[in-house]
């Protein structure tokens, strides 16, 4: 243990070996007398944090306590940041934290409290603010069930199952059942002509011919925004980017048909390396570089978002039909033609037919359309037969 002045500070340091650990830190006395004392006060503070937390180690076997902040940085490292949507899931993460307090223990967030998060969350938007970058919390009325369920409930529950499973913490495990809310059944929503006519038109040429493309293909909107290499028009297929899983990038080719080659044709020349693009309303400056207004720049997913609800759902145009509802669309009616389940799977890329099951409805319009024709065929039959014998009576 030693004491020693800086150059620079007016204080002296205390230099002292804890468990072979050096410590290097500020007495912030300027008497070497006073220093010395206050050498020994700060060495018995380290020894007592260095006992306390090993006595805190010991509780869970040696390993770091659980507490929120740490599984939350050991869950985005090891799996968050390969989801599909890593910004949606820190920010999940992010609320967790603040709302339950990053040094809170998993054991200590009882069912109570998350029944509480549960009633708290259906309240409020959460957004992030411009200028501090903090996220922030806006009371809302309408906040949809399945909101609550995904970006609270389950990653919370995804933190409390990876640190029993797969981090061996022996915490408490919630009846998660009991928390989350109940959502409806998903619906296949299928655009008519007349509303995909008026889509097209509201979101203008660019945006329309995106649009078309979805239609044409089935595929969702991160999907369709192709860049050039993806495209290979000899053999009339284009590779697909699909939905990360456990953290891998999945990959699916889809036929082009000659329409979604025609929409491709369109495209051709406007950009070097991405198929769909827009014309900028005024200049712009991105990553230093001058704009002028005109010039063509790639469409991106929430780009096509904002777009979507600026010209079709604030202008009220088809009610009720999202983006994803393109998807649904070609599905439903690929489905119908072709009677084909398994062909629809492919198509859509979905790698379990459970997901595809959601599009049986048309098979069932299609059997309820066979049983009323075989209804109608039956009745037409014993009119005849009935007709036939009472002729019969009258001629005898």
């Amino acid at each position: 243990m030693s004491v020693y002045q800086r150059k620079g500070s007016p204080f002296y340091w205390a230099e002292f070996w804890i468990d072979g650990v050096r410590f290097r830190l500020s007495t912030g006395e300027t008497d070497r007398r006073l220093a010395i004392a206050a050498t020994k006060r700060l060495k018995a503070e380290k020894k007592s944090e260095i006992e306390a937390e090993e006595a805190r180690r010991a509780a869970f076997g040696g390993k770091e306590p659980p507490t929120l902040g740490y599984c939350i940085a050991r869950y985005w490292a090891e799996v968050g940041q390969f989801h599909a949507a890593p910004k949606t899931t820190w920010n999940s993460l992010e609320w967790l934290a603040e709302h339950f307090g990053s040094e809170t223990l998993l054991h200590d967030v009882t069912g109570e409290k998350i029944a509480a998060m549960v009633a708290h969350r259906r309240t409020i938007r959460i957004r992030r603010d411009k200028e501090t970058k903090r996220l922030c919390e806006i009371p809302c009325a309408t906040v949809e069930n399945a909101t609550v369920n995904r970006y609270a409930t389950e990653p919370l529950r995804k933190l409390f199952r990876r640190a029993r499973d797969v981090w061996g913490y022996s915490v408490p495990y919630p009846r998660w059942g009991e928390y989350l809310l109940p959502e409806p059944q998903e619906r296949v929503r299928e655009a008519h002509e007349i509303e995909e006519t008026a889509i097209i038109a509201a979101l203008g040429e660019d945006y329309g011919r995106l649009f078309r493309f979805m239609i044409a293909t089935g595929l969702r909107s991160a999907g369709a925004l192709l860049t050039w290499p993806q495209v290979d028009r000899v053999n009339s297929i284009a590779r697909i980017r699909g939905k990360r899983s456990n953290g891998q990038e999945r990959w699916y080719t889809i036929p082009l048909t000659r329409a979604a080659l025609a929409i491709l044709d369109e495209c051709d020349g406007h950009h070097q390396t991405h198929v769909f693009t827009y014309v900028t309303r005024r200049a712009q400056k991105i990553e230093g570089k001058a704009l002028p207004k005109g010039t063509r720049m790639p469409i991106t997913d929430s780009g096509f978002k904002t777009e979507w609800r600026r010209c079709v759902y604030d202008e009220g145009i088809a009610p009720g039909f999202r983006r994803h509802d393109t998807r649904h669309t070609t599905g439903t009616r690929f489905l119908r033609a072709t009677g084909n389940l398994k062909a629809t799977q492919k198509l859509l890329g979905h790698s379990r037919i459970e997901t595809t099951l959601r599009y049986a409805h048309v098979l069932i319009d299609d059997v309820r359309a066979g049983l009323e024709q075989m209804e109608a065929s039956t009745t037409a039959a014993r009119n005849t037969h009935k007709n036939t014998h009472t002729r019969r009576r009258k001629s005898s």
